[in-house]
């Protein structure tokens, strides 16, 4: 009965955000006349592009040391799951965690 109730909310979920494309407009909820979007693409268009990098070598040096502090916390946390998996292994090996037990 739980599996029934989970999959008809999980179905109905998924029909009101396939639905929501068709019901809704592009830009339902804001009133915009014509004038005020043509405005909008010219002020774009006028802006400069902007190039995202870094200003000085200090915040190029934190970009480096951020993306290798990440990849190091990665390599860390496989690391210990692999452990993790191992010690799980072993114990299913010695059938640690059985059912039966005497």
């Amino acid at each position: 009965m739980r599996l029934r109730k989970k999959r008809f909310m999980g179905l109905f979920l998924l029909m009101i955000f396939f639905l929501s494309f068709f019901i809704l407009e592009y830009n339902f909820a804001q009133e915009v006349t014509q004038e005020e979007q043509e405005e909008k693409v010219q002020v774009k268009a006028d802006q400069e592009k902007i190039i995202p990098s870094p200003q000085n070598i200090k915040e190029s040096t934190g970009i480096y040391v951020f993306v290798a502090w990440m990849w190091i916390a990665i390599v860390v946390l496989i690391y210990i799951l692999r452990l993790k998996i191992r010690e799980a292994d072993r114990l299913h090996k010695l059938w640690f965690l059985s059912a039966k037990k005497e």
